[in-house]
């Protein structure tokens, strides 16, 4: 790994050390390093490097921050399974596992190639008006589709390969993949998908009907959800960083992505004790 790409978002007075002390270590390596532009901010630099250069020149891409700026520098990659080492700065890490002490000795690790890849699944998605593409995104994480009236509901119909499978009443519906089942989809009451599988959780937010739960379907199915807004305010958003207003009535379509994230992880990892830590069981805390 001769090129390696650093993505840091501003936490307070805990990154700039740390920063500093990753690219002295990277220099002394004879490695190039590329800054994306709030590592540069956060340096005071006013020079940084474009996204595109970091999709096209990078070997690795080291994350200072938390799940939220990873998933920033997963759409900064877009088509390309870069590795990705996400160093902890945020809360929970469900995705940026490293923790901030052992980020030079994972990191020296990593370039000695002494290291541990898990491949994450990603949805590609679009949104249809008229049948026409209006937008084209991959997501790591989820779909959302939620209502922007307090006082409204939403009314959709689910298809899975060309099939109905049911019509919903409610706040919305989060289409995630496994990594994504620890996110939103979680807090609505879906179910915890080991990230090593390849599914896709479809959760409704507050159903009207209470027989409406949780399903996974398997990762070769299209999903299908069209939008009857009538007067309703509805949106959508991707990874919780993209969002769009729908004014009219749609249709969105999701199925697996063709290339999938590559997360650095450790070596030791037990995904078992990382739920334990991250939800709090048995009276652990995160």
């Amino acid at each position: 790994m001769k090129t390696i790409a650093i993505v840091a978002k501003p936490h307070g007075d805990r990154v700039r050390p740390l920063l500093e002390e990753m690219i002295s270590f990277l220099t002394e390596r004879g490695v190039t390093i590329l800054k994306e532009k709030r590592t540069a901010e956060v340096l005071g630099e006013k020079v940084y490097n474009t996204d595109n250069e970091i999709r096209e020149k990078s070997d690795l891409v080291v994350v200072l921050g938390g799940d939220g700026t990873l998933i920033s520098a997963v759409r900064i990659l877009g088509m390309k399974e870069t590795p990705i080492l996400g160093v902890n700065l945020g809360r929970l890490g469900f995705l940026t596992e490293t923790r901030a002490s052992d980020a030079l000795a994972t990191l020296k690790s990593v370039l000695d190639g002494d290291y541990r890849l898990e491949r994450r699944m990603k949805l590609h998605s679009h949104l249809l008006e008229e049948d026409e593409k209006v937008l084209e995104i991959d997501v790591l994480n989820d779909l959302v589709i939620n209502k922007s009236d307090v006082a409204r509901i939403i009314e959709m119909s689910l298809y899975i390969n060309k099939v109905l499978v049911n019509e919903y009443r409610a706040d919305g519906l989060i289409v995630a993949t496994p990594t994504g089942s620890t996110a939103y989809s979680l807090a609505a009451g879906g179910p915890i998908v080991h990230p090593s599988l390849e599914t896709m959780v479809i959760t409704p937010i507050c159903p009207q009907g209470l027989s409406n739960r949780p399903i996974v379907i398997s990762d070769d199915s299209e999903v299908e959800i069209r939008i009857k807004t009538g007067n309703e305010k509805v949106s959508i958003t991707f990874d919780g960083q993209i969002y769009r207003q729908l004014d009219t009535e749609k249709t969105i379509t999701v199925k697996k992505a063709s290339t999938c994230t590559q997360l650095i992880v450790p070596k030791d990892k037990n995904y078992y004790a990382l739920i334990r830590e991250k939800l709090g069981w048995g009276g652990v805390q995160c």
